[in-house]
């Protein structure tokens, strides 16, 4: 659905999406065939007054009368037009649209595969004439410094300036062309082949074996996590409490969810919060995850770039692994509802952790409520677990899986334009409170549904100033990775 009106790019997925309409269609052609089924049996049934006793000792008396009965009977049963036929139609259309919808998911199917395929081809060109497009640029920079070495002076005294502008140029391309560049990253795997490929052919491999790489990268995915594979991990060490302790209230809107993850982002590195809404034996959990801390590799910060590589190559971190330590020190029942909701990585992560079963299978996890995470990377999540993904147009991050995010009837995306001319900016929580603020007004029937199934799980709450919030208790868990 598109619109830009109310700030609202685009919503897919959700009760409204295609994956739903195909659901309803798969349902309508299941109530064909047993309507069907029914009809045929009873025609069956009613053809059976043909051998009726007492009709047929009034073929003696009133012959005429008889053969019209007999006729009538067939006709309605089981001649052109009756209800045998009629069976027959409903079963032929219910077996049409279930074909259709085969064939309407295998045309997906087939477009997404072509788009990877393409995207990789691009990747692996450019990878294949870099290195050769990087030696002219160069060769042309040091011949134009010798001929005119003033070029030089002014480039130095304007490289900030210069640097403004870069940045000014990749932030217009987010904002006015995020399907090109999330195509440039989804060709990720085929840049790194394409660079490899020009090495000698036994170099190549030895690097390769070296690096423990694999040959060939078919998507963003492979890449990131055959890269994330040359750092170490280790586990995580979690402790309660934090630098600044925070008491979150129950939110009313999606805008307050998200606002409350702003301050829990606003803690410490490592930080997250479990609020509990309600008390006694109705107890609601909201797990708040921040994203990115550090952009290095392998260090104490959970939250950094090896984690972002796993996974969006679909591993487990050591993040994940500190947040299940943590819900269990929280006590949180088996039984009791709970929702992830993530910035980030914070959010890629709730993805991931909501597509574990043996996470699931602890823990209660009705709903996920990410903003500005990549998720695409996990395919699909169980039927019971809805999932409201928020992206800004602008933002760089949501882009790194390479892909639109799955389309299911439980999993709906909203992707809202709000330019702030940065890249930190378009991908900041301030932001994304903005956007959340327009699913909350809008009217669209996906991020409708989406807002009233938190509603009755109790996850937003009533903002009648005459209702009084649940009670809420916060409790702040720092994660680290273990030396």
């Amino acid at each position: 659905m598109m619109g830009r009106g109310d700030g609202i790019v685009s919503v897919t997925g959700g009760s409204g999406g295609i994956e739903a309409r195909y659901a309803d269609i798969e349902t309508l052609a299941r109530l064909f065939d047993d309507t069907g089924d029914g009809l045929r049996a009873t025609a069956w049934e009613d053809k059976g007054v043909l051998t009726d006793g007492d009709l047929l000792e009034s073929a003696v008396l009133a012959p005429h009368t008889f053969a019209a009965a007999e006729a009538a009977v067939l006709q309605a049963t089981v001649l052109p037009g009756g209800l045998a036929a009629e069976a027959l139609d409903l079963e032929v259309d219910a077996l049409a649209m279930q074909a259709n919808v085969v064939i309407l998911r295998g045309v997906d199917d087939l477009q997404r595969g072509a788009v990877e395929a393409v995207d990789y081809l691009l990747g692996r060109s450019l990878g294949a004439v870099l290195p050769s497009l990087l030696l002219v640029g160069a060769a042309g920079t040091v011949l134009t410094v010798a001929t005119n070495p003033g070029i030089a002076v002014l480039a130095s005294l304007h490289r900030d300036r210069l640097a403004a502008v870069a940045q000014e140029e990749l932030v217009e391309l987010l904002e006015e062309h995020p399907e090109t560049v999330q195509h440039l990253l989804n060709g990720g795997g085929g840049l790194v082949d394409g660079l490899t490929g020009n090495l000698p052919p036994g170099v190549r491999e030895l690097l390769l074996a070296q690096l423990g790489l694999d040959p060939l990268h078919p998507t963003t995915n492979d890449i990131a996590g055959d890269l994330a594979g040359l750092f170490e991990d280790t586990g995580a060490s979690v402790t309660e409490g934090g630098q600044d302790p925070r008491s979150l209230p129950a939110p009313t809107s999606l805008q307050e969810m998200v606002d409350n993850l702003s301050l829990t982002n606003d803690g410490a590195s490592g930080e997250i919060d479990i609020v509990a809404i309600g008390e006694g034996d109705d107890v609601r959990y909201i797990v708040n995850l921040p994203g990115t801390d550090d952009f290095g590799t392998g260090g104490p910060e959970v939250r950094d770039t090896l984690a972002n590589l796993q996974l969006i190559g679909g591993e487990d971190t050591a993040y994940a692994r500190g947040i299940r330590e943590a819900m269990e020190r929280a006590g949180i029942p088996a039984d009791a509802p709970v929702a992830l909701v993530g910035h980030s990585q914070g959010g890629m992560t709730a993805v991931h952790l909501a597509s574990d079963p043996a996470f699931t299978d602890r823990f209660d996890v009705q709903h996920v409520v990410t903003a500005g995470a990549p998720t695409a990377q996990v395919p699909r999540l169980d039927d019971d677990i809805q999932t409201l993904s928020l992206e800004n147009v602008g933002d760089l991050v949501p882009l790194t899986d390479g892909e639109d995010n799955p389309d299911q009837p439980n999993r709906t995306t909203v992707r809202f334009d709000h330019p702030t001319g940065s890249v930190a900016g378009n991908h900041a929580l301030e932001t994304y409170s903005a956007g959340a603020a327009l699913v909350d007004r809008s009217g669209d029937p996906s991020l409708a549904e989406s807002l009233a199934q938190l509603r009755e799980d109790g996850f937003l709450v009533s903002a009648d100033p005459d209702e009084p919030r649940p009670v809420t208790s916060t409790t702040t868990y720092t994660i680290v990775r273990q030396p």
